[in-house]
């Protein structure tokens, strides 16, 4: 599938629906591969906008061709922007200027912007990092970007994620409580 039509429709008609490697023939399964591209980007704004099939390779020679750089850790530049989204953590989250999504009802929607501060509300695009997928089907997304020697200062590996605190599972427990999305992906 390479159109935001076909991915509503597929939504819309479906029961159950994974993201990323086929994992059932029961549920139906959407590739973004194949949904690739650079949207828009404008190096002198230090912004760029990506399909979720754009690989992470494919970003960083676009950007390297202005001397720029993404400003999280990647450490498979073959991984596609939208699989990094999906899992990603706070560094990640803290790059994301907006997101294009669609939701469980098959609807286009669209949150944050091209601007550092374009945020009423809830910030959507930020809350739906490390979600892998199951809150919304992200289509694309922009990011800030940096000079390459100022955006290695942020481009650090992750310390392994250690066992969560009594507090963080309350507060966790008590936003899912509160949150109600349109539909879950599996």
């Amino acid at each position: 599938m390479k159109s935001i039509a076909e991915f509503q429709q597929l939504i819309k008609e479906s029961e159950q629906i994974h993201i990323g490697e086929a994992c059932s023939e029961s549920i139906e399964n959407i590739d973004m591969r194949p949904y690739s591209g650079i949207v828009e980007y404008h190096p002198e704004e230090l912004v760029i906008t990506v399909k979720a099939g754009t690989s992470i390779a494919e970003i960083e020679k676009t950007l390297k061709k202005n001397n720029q750089a993404l400003t999280f850790y990647t450490d498979n530049p073959e991984k596609t922007i939208g699989a990094l989204y999906a899992s990603a953590g706070a560094d990640f989250a803290d790059a994301i200027l907006g997101v294009q999504i669609i939701n469980g009802k098959g609807q286009l929607l669209n949150f944050g912007g091209q601007v550092m501060k374009n945020v009423a509300g809830y910030d959507v695009s930020r809350l739906l990092v490390g979600s892998r997928g199951q809150l919304a089907l992200i289509t694309q997304m922009s990011f800030k970007i940096l000079p390459i020697d100022a955006a290695k200062r942020f481009q650090k590996k992750p310390k392994p994620q250690q066992n969560p605190s009594a507090l963080h599972l309350l507060l966790t427990q008590k936003l899912k409580q509160i949150f109600d999305p349109y539909g879950v992906f599996t």
